[in-house]
């Protein structure tokens, strides 16, 4: 009867390992927000709304930078439905 226990034993010490693994994992979610559905693209605050407001920050910060010209930027804001 002493080896009769002894089968799955050895699938013991890996399952606590994987046990002791995913806690540290939801761990550091927790603590740090959890991961963000969407990426957001670089330089942009991460709490910054998608849409037409931030479409019109992108485009007239491409404008000032002189990326586009004057009837580049009135025919893209056109198409925004935002001309002026």
């Amino acid at each position: 009867m002493m080896g009769s226990g002894m089968g799955w034993g050895w699938m013991f010490g890996p399952l606590v390992m994987v046990g002791v693994v995913l806690l540290i994992v939801l761990a550091v979610r927790a603590i740090g927000g959890g991961v963000s559905p969407r990426s957001s693209a670089p330089g942009t605050p991460t709490g910054a709304p998608p849409g037409p407001g931030r479409a019109r920050e992108v485009l007239d910060e491409r404008y000032a930078r002189g990326e586009l010209t004057t009837e580049e930027y009135q025919e893209r804001l056109r198409a925004l439905g935002q001309d002026r």
